[in-house]
């Protein structure tokens, strides 16, 4: 999650927040058990909970202490909730920003045990645990250290990230990691996540021969802001009718047209412009724009609405699966939502901006966790590391994904998840081009309105024309008034 998005914030705050719209569920998939290739002396993979597919997490060790930290490849720094006893102070304090609040607290360090993997005297943020921040929590961020708040106190390896700790340590192993997320509720995938450090899961080999896309670098001066983005295609996002979607011409790197995305499992909801969003979902019949209070501005649909998009990145099609298209609004706390005709209606999850990006965006889409559900991720770090050596050309961060999204069985599941295993979307049509959000209203209401309109015009006839003929006047000749 961004530290400066108020939506990055979204999946920790239903999270930890005593919050209207959420709950805590401890949901956890029977994940099949399989190990990295053995290529190198890393510890195996380290399992994640699925919260009910808004956030994900990892068990770590702290200081022996165990945390349960949501995984956040936005965000750089490591922070929990609580006294960890058994760590040491550096007399030095660190404050993460974010539009709707921060954390702020001590950097200490402690043993930290992720996984396999071990660090000794890793720093983090300890914070005090708070009915936002509830003990036991907190984030763990994978993203570039320049992004770190602990790393702009504390400087030198000391002050290191996890991931970067982790990689300088064993200079000799690979210096990525990689994200599997799963889907709550999947009739066909039982598993809740997975992350690997300098592995692939076996059932994954091909991911190391899919395309590798250059990680866009921002300006010197705009380092703290350096995420995981990549380029999108021209012509990157297919919509339901099968054409692509134009984002318009106010993208952040005008040189080239691509738009620049930035790949955060910290975010439940993908953040994609305006008129992207009305594409995808102002179509289908009885969708509408609206704001859902701790939410934002969405698109809401019916829920037997088969939504498909496509993304393109490195020539690759990446297809979304259905059910991550659309969110039960239960999963957010709200129940028995329906549309003005009395529809059961879900979330649109791919939403359109809810923060202002700056006069100077460096990114046009924030593809979040239901888009990383869809395929299998590496992260490669490469001069990301702190110290690492910035002269070799070759070695220029990236990013790997391999799709695992099959269409049809896709289609399947969406039918029996969402359609009792009746399939009626053979009669779903799609109206004539994209409607605004302000447009979004119940065609009803124009009904209304033209009847009102008859009516008011029938009141003024009914009051003009008998004055009208009591004040009748004419003109006769030379402009004389003849009664």
């Amino acid at each position: 999650m961004f530290r400066s998005l108020p939506a990055g914030l979204l999946a920790y705050l239903l999270l930890l927040l005593d919050f209207p719209y959420a709950h805590q569920l401890d949901i956890r998939g029977s994940r099949q058990h399989s190990h990295p290739v053995d290529h190198l002396r890393r510890g195996g993979p380290i399992s994640l909970s699925n919260l009910a597919d808004i956030s994900y997490h990892a068990d770590i060790l702290l200081g022996g202490q165990h945390f349960q930290v949501l995984v956040d490849t936005g965000s750089s720094d490591l922070w929990v909730a609580g006294s960890v006893q058994q760590s040491s102070d550096t007399a030095l304090n660190a404050s993460v920003f974010y539009a709707i609040g921060k954390v702020e607290g001590p950097i200490r360090t402690a043993h930290l045990q992720l996984g396999d993997d071990r660090v000794e005297n890793q720093a983090f943020i300890q914070v005090s645990p708070s009915l936002r921040n509830r003990e036991g929590t907190g984030i763990l961020g994978l993203g570039p250290s320049s992004g770190s708040f602990i790393l702009s106190q504390l400087s030198g390896p000391t002050g290191a990230p996890p991931l970067d700790r982790l990689f300088i340590q064993d200079a000799t192993a690979p210096d990525y990691f990689t994200i599997l997320l799963g889907r709550h509720g999947d009739p066909t995938s039982f598993f809740s996540g997975t992350i690997t450090i300098g592995s692939v899961l076996p059932d994954y080999t091909d991911i190391l021969s899919s395309p590798k896309l250059p990680i866009s670098l921002v300006s010197d001066g705009n380092s703290h802001n350096q995420h995981f983005q990549v380029e999108l295609d021209p012509d990157g996002i297919i919509g339901p009718d099968g054409k692509p979607i134009s984002l318009g011409p106010h993208i952040a790197n005008k040189d080239d047209g691509k738009a620049t995305v930035v790949m955060d499992c910290g975010f439940t909801l993908p953040q994609i412009p305006q008129d992207a969003a009305e594409a995808i979902y102002s179509r289908f019949k009885d969708s509408v724009f609206t704001t859902v209070e701790g939410l934002g501005g969405v698109w809401v649909v019916p829920c037997a609405t088969e939504v498909n998009v496509t993304f393109v990145f490195g020539g690759q099609r990446y297809p979304m699966h259905p059910l991550d298209m659309t969110l039960p609004p239960e999963i957010f706390n709200l129940r028995n939502v329906t549309n003005s005709r009395g529809v059961p209606v879900c979330i649109g999850s791919f939403q359109p901006f809810t923060f202002d990006r700056g006069h100077k965006a460096t990114y046009d889409l924030v593809l979040g966790m239901a888009f990383m559900r869809n395929v299998y991720t590496l992260f490669d770090y490469a001069d990301f590391v702190l110290g690492a050596n910035t002269t070799n050309e070759n070695k220029g961060p990236y990013i790997q994904m391999y799709s695992i999204t099959n269409m049809s069985q896709a289609h399947l599941d969406f039918v029996k998840v969402r359609l009792g295993g009746i399939d009626t979307t053979g009669d779903q049509k799609l109206l004539d081009g994209p409607r605004k959000k302000g447009d979004s209203k119940n065609p009803a209401i124009y009904y209304v309105i033209a009847v009102i309109v008859v009516i008011v015009l029938m009141v003024i006839a009914m009051i003009y024309i008998p004055w009208k003929k009591r004040n009748r006047r004419s003109l006769g000749e030379g402009g004389k008034v003849v009664q």
